[in-house]
């Protein structure tokens, strides 16, 4: 058997057995750990516009995971929207150690930052105000708090 039949082969076992998945490597499996770190610590601030926008940030960490440096590369046109970008990376650290198959020019990332239209506020919805409903709306609340 050739090579080329040898790789064709792998790959027809690959996409047709269940479970057959190739290893994300270590350098990969912290890129996206670090990324979603990042979007984990987003918030939409009261006083930005509810159109949303999309950012790019820059960032460079060390290899202990320190934050070295943050810069907006790419405005989403809302200074708010802009400084919660860069806010969000700030409260990202520490960073996760990176590994040692890192090089360091990996050490520099850009990272899109989408924030998705505020919904309008002031919808105002109806109350039924019955004993049935109150009485619902009571125990709902006495089951869900905080939620």
């Amino acid at each position: 058997m050739s090579r080329l039949q040898a790789v064709m082969l792998a790959l027809v076992v690959a996409c047709i057995v269940p479970g057959t998945v190739v290893a994300e490597s270590t350098k990969d499996s912290w890129l996206n750990s670090l990324s979603a770190h990042v979007r984990a610590q987003a918030r939409y601030p009261l006083q930005a516009g509810p159109e949303g926008g999309k950012a790019k940030v820059l960032f460079r960490i060390d290899r202990s995971g320190h934050l070295v440096s943050a810069v907006l590369v790419e405005s989403t046109g809302d200074l708010a929207l802009d400084k919660e970008a860069l806010d969000m990376v700030e409260r990202a650290q520490p960073f996760a150690a990176a590994p040692a198959d890192v090089e360091d020019a990996k050490l520099t990332m850009v990272l899109p930052v989408v924030f998705r239209p505020r919904p309008p506020a002031g919808i105002i919805v109806p109350i039924d105000l019955s004993p049935e409903a109150t009485a619902l709306r009571a125990k709902l609340n006495g089951i869900c708090r905080g939620c």
